[in-house]
């Protein structure tokens, strides 16, 4: 049996009835039921009905969110910990600020005929927890001599008791906050006289200091050691003024 819609097929092309089986029988497809005409306006009507209803929706959602917006609490950010190497890092005193964390010159004060006072220790001199260390030392020991003392009648000190950081000398402020400390040392040491080692020592500000340290105590002041080993011709000069202070120490208490 052949369809209907294959008879007007060939009858569309031309062919004719002779392509067709003589003895077929013919099915005619059953008529489809027209769909209802749809009135424009009432497309119009429904289609402006959905876009109220997608904005008011929208209005809605966004007026809920500014809303929420305006009554929420600021959020709160809670600082991360410090990493625990930092946070147990122990934090430096003003006096360690001045040495860039080399110790504080350990000085051990006793009985004796004269107080020699440097104005820091050397950063080597930090490093082996002793003053004028190596030939600076040595050259001391032998000006000691020269007055008539042995090492162990020298009473010898720093000003400031740490090394300076990025330069040779304490500042002024490091300076005038130890002269307590030397005041106390002096009078521990029971020195007849006070010998100052370096040329900052006769500038105009440590000689207001020099005086208020020594008080009627004789002071003296000549080239550091350091200096006299690279300058040798100086030697002369530290000898005149040492001659006063040998005379000095000669005399009966």
């Amino acid at each position: 049996m052949l369809s209907s819609r294959y008879l007007h097929l060939h009858e569309a092309l031309g062919l004719g009835p002779m392509w067709l089986n003589q003895n077929a029988k013919i099915i005619h497809a059953a008529p489809q039921a027209a769909a209802a005409p749809v009135c424009p306006k009432t497309i119009a009507a429904d289609t402006a009905q959905a876009v109220r209803t997608l904005s008011a929706g929208v209005h809605q959602a966004r007026t809920a969110a500014i809303a929420a917006a305006q009554t929420a609490k600021p959020a709160v950010r809670v600082p991360e910990a410090a990493p625990k190497a930092i946070a147990e890092t122990p934090a430096k005193t003003e006096k360690a600020a001045h040495s860039d964390n080399l110790p504080r010159l350990d000085v051990t004060i006793r009985p004796s005929e004269i107080m020699v006072v440097s104005i820091c220790p050397s950063t080597e001199d930090s490093l082996h927890g002793t003053l004028f260390s190596g030939d600076v030392g040595t050259l001391l020991d032998n000006i000691l001599a020269s007055i008539g003392l042995k090492p162990e009648q020298a009473h010898k000190t720093a000003w400031v008791k740490t090394a300076p950081v990025f330069t040779a000398l304490p500042d002024a402020e490091h300076i005038r906050s130890e002269l307590a400390e030397m005041q106390n040392e002096l009078t521990a040491s029971q020195a007849r006289a006070v010998l100052f080692l370096g040329k900052i020592f006769d500038s105009p500000d440590m000689i207001g200091l020099m005086n208020e340290l020594c008080a009627e105590r004789p002071h003296f002041v000549i080239p550091h050691p350091a200096r006299l080993l690279m300058q040798p011709q100086l030697k002369a000069q530290a000898w005149q003024i040492l001659k006063p202070l040998k005379q000095l120490l000669a005399k009966a208490v």
